[in-house]
């Protein structure tokens, strides 16, 4: 097989809900159909990795330009309501259900104990105390 559309296959596949299968056929579609499919694609990524980060308050996913995001900014929000999520992709979940209107906090991982996995370790451990300096 072609060393490029392996290497893609291979990186469409580590995707979640994209098996080997699935990935395989991503990428076929891809490279048959460059203009309509892998140009947008290319572009899409590269405006997202230069433009998408984490809300330095409350962790959730906002652009370079939005910090702190809509979320934190918004001043219909309830401040006395907190929900604690363990990663900024639950947020987009939460919010498209139309039904929580509180803050959000986002850990940026997991808690575990077994794997020495505490809260100093956590990315919202660190951006709380850059916020303190």
């Amino acid at each position: 097989m072609i060393v490029p559309l392996e290497n893609l296959e291979r990186a469409l596949a580590k995707l979640p809900g994209l098996g080997r299968r699935s990935a395989s056929r991503a990428a076929l579609a891809l490279v048959r159909e460059p203009e309509r499919l892998l140009r947008p694609l290319q572009a899409a990524l590269r405006a997202a990795e230069g433009n998408i980060r984490c809300c330095s308050r409350c962790g959730a996913f906002t652009t370079v330009d939005r910090d702190p995001c809509d979320c934190c900014t918004d001043v219909m929000r309830d401040g006395r309501i907190l929900c604690v999520v363990e990663e900024p992709s639950d947020i987009v979940s939460i919010e498209a259900s139309g039904g929580f209107r509180g803050r959000y906090h986002a850990l940026g991982g997991k808690l575990s104990p077994v794997r020495h996995m505490g809260p100093e370790k956590l990315p919202t451990q660190r951006r709380a105390m850059r916020r303190r300096s």
